[in-house]
C-alpha cells in the first residue's frame, strides 16, 4: 500500500534565520516547491498545446456558393462532404 503525505505550502520564511535546520521541515519545503514546479510545467505544456488546436481546421475549405432557394440535392450533398471534413479535420 501506497502512503501519501500532504504538504504544506511552501513558506518563505522557513527555515528562520539563526533557527536550527529540521529535516522534516526541509523536507516539506522542497516537496512544496517541487509541486509548484511540476503545476507551472504541466500549466504551460497544456497552455502550449491548446494554443495550436485551432488550426486544425485550417486546411478546410469554405464552399463558396450561396444557398439554393429550393432544395438542391447537389448543393445538400457538398454541405454534407463539408461537415464531415470539418468534423475529420478536428479529431486529430
Amino acid at each position: 500500500m501506497r502512503t501519501i503525505f500532504k504538504t504544506m505550502p511552501f513558506d518563505p520564511s522557513k527555515p528562520a534565520n539563526n533557527a536550527p535546520l529540521s529535516s522534516a521541515e526541509m523536507r516539506d519545503q522542497l516537496t512544496s516547491l517541487n509541486d509548484i514546479i511540476q503545476q507551472r510545467v504541466s500549466f504551460n505544456d497544456l497552455n502550449n498545446a491548446i494554443s495550436g488546436t485551432s488550426n486544425n481546421s485550417n486546411g478546410v475549405g469554405t464552399l463558396g456558393q450561396n444557398a439554393d432557394g429550393s432544395y438542391n440535392q447537389n448543393q445538400m450533398q457538398d454541405v454534407i462532404n463539408k461537415l464531415d471534413e470539418l468534423i475529420n479535420a478536428l479529431r486529430r
